[in-house]
């Protein structure tokens, strides 16, 4: 039953690792057409493409799935509870802030629609499920909501140096050439409040299941 269950639960992360590449792929095909209508050559699109936080995470969302699916030797990071949390974490970041504060901006229709549900809204839910159900628990501590704020930190940092220096700010709620830096710090301490909180959450309920089922 055990051997069975595990099976189910690496051919459920090995589909919804596939749907996520797929959807990866196709963002990526739409937005390269997107800015070649723009102008931008193909580097500067790549570089756009790959400045978004959403994409961002959910390629580590693909990588920890497809590593959990094949098992393969790599029990030291990508299947790390502390990685799979931190990345839970931030893929519920992404879903909450995409449906509160960009959703109303644009009506995606046709493949651009289905990718971005997929990365916006599929993908949160498939990846806390998968953390829910088949990541493990025992280990987790109080202060690692505040370590996976690194990350996020880092991103605003790059995204801010890339903007001062380009002009391009992938979302509207950190452009400093609209808000001012003073307006692009507020917005980011409230996220990074929402993304400790997020992680608090994720902590208090990975001791809980941990005590319910112990690893």
């Amino acid at each position: 039953m055990a051997i069975g269950s595990a099976r189910i639960k690496r051919t459920g992360a090995a589909l919804l690792a596939a749907f996520c590449w797929f959807s990866l792929v196709l963002q990526l095909v739409l937005h390269i057409q997107v800015a070649s209508g723009l102008g931008l050559s193909l580097v500067e699109a790549l570089i756009r493409f790959f400045s978004y936080f959403t994409i961002q995470t959910n390629i580590l969302a693909a990588l920890v799935l497809t590593a959990f699916a094949i098992k393969a030797g790599m029990d030291e990071w990508l299947v790390h509870p502390f990685v799979r949390s931190a990345v839970a974490v931030y893929i519920v970041l992404v879903g909450i802030t995409y449906h509160t504060l960009l959703r109303h901006l644009w009506e995606p229709k046709g493949a651009q629609w289905f990718a971005d549900t997929a990365l916006h809204t599929v993908m949160p839910v498939g990846y806390l499920v998968f953390w829910l159900t088949c990541v493990r628990k025992a280990g987790l501590r109080w202060y690692d909501p505040l370590l996976w704020l690194i990350y996020p930190l880092f991103y605003l940092g790059f995204v801010l140096v890339r903007g001062k220096m380009s002009g391009f700010y992938p979302y509207p709620f950190i452009d400093a050439k609209t808000l001012g830096y003073a307006g692009v710090a507020a917005n980011t301490a409230g996220l990074l409040i929402v993304c400790a909180a997020i992680g608090m959450c994720l902590v208090m309920t990975g001791w809980w299941l941990a005590r319910r089922q112990p690893a």
